[in-house]
């Protein structure tokens, strides 16, 4: 059994590499990905303001939105 110190060191390197994949398939699919979500805001790609994931928790991307009628604003 895994005490807790060691279980949130296991879920910390966990997410860690979810979201490093999570950049690189964003790299690799770049054209076909605008519909998935991000992990850390859960925002679709095409929603951010470069099309593509935040890094990490600490860094969320900035939220813009594009109306044909409102043009575009920013949410977040």
């Amino acid at each position: 059994m895994t005490s807790e110190v060691s279980q949130k060191q296991i879920d910390k390197a966990a997410r860690k590499t979810a979201l490093s994949l999570q950049a690189l398939m964003a790299e690799v699919d770049e054209g076909f990905n605008a519909h998935v979500r991000c992990i850390v805001c859960n925002e679709q790609y095409k929603h951010h303001i470069d099309g593509k994931p935040c890094v990490d928790d600490d860094n969320v991307k900035q939220i813009v939105r594009k109306s044909r009628w409102r043009g575009t604003r920013v949410v977040k």
